[in-house]
């Protein structure tokens, strides 16, 4: 659960139904959880009071300024990602709404610019 909260930070404080549908969807993300595949991640409640008592605990800081020290003594960058949802999902065949079509009114024609059949030599 600690790592998960770790990818909350890392990307861009992520909500914790973000982070539980994340866990979830990201083959990445399990191998860093280190979850297998058929387990069920944590719920986003679960996570949530996970922190409030590391907060309460008073070990949320300390667990952190560990984590930065051997991500330093490792010469790790870490960079904030983007998280990029390109799932398949169903829509309609044809879109509900209909484009608007313009009905021209007649147009007014000038004896000069008629032409018959018999005119153009036909």
């Amino acid at each position: 659960m600690f790592k998960m909260l770790l990818a909350r930070i890392w990307n861009d404080d992520l909500s914790d139904e973000s982070v539980e549908d994340m866990a979830d969807s990201n083959l990445h993300v399990m191998g860093f959880f280190g979850a297998p595949l058929e387990d069920d991640m944590p719920d986003h409640s679960v996570l949530s009071h996970f922190r409030i008592r590391l907060t309460v605990a008073s070990a949320w800081d300390d667990l952190l300024g560990q984590v930065n020290e051997q991500i330093q003594a490792h010469g790790i960058t870490v960079r904030k990602s983007c998280h990029v949802d390109a799932s398949i999902t169903q829509s309609q065949r044809k879109p509900k709404t209909r484009l608007a079509y313009e009905v021209a009114g007649d147009r007014e024609e000038r004896d000069d610019a008629r032409c018959s059949i018999s005119d153009a030599g036909y």
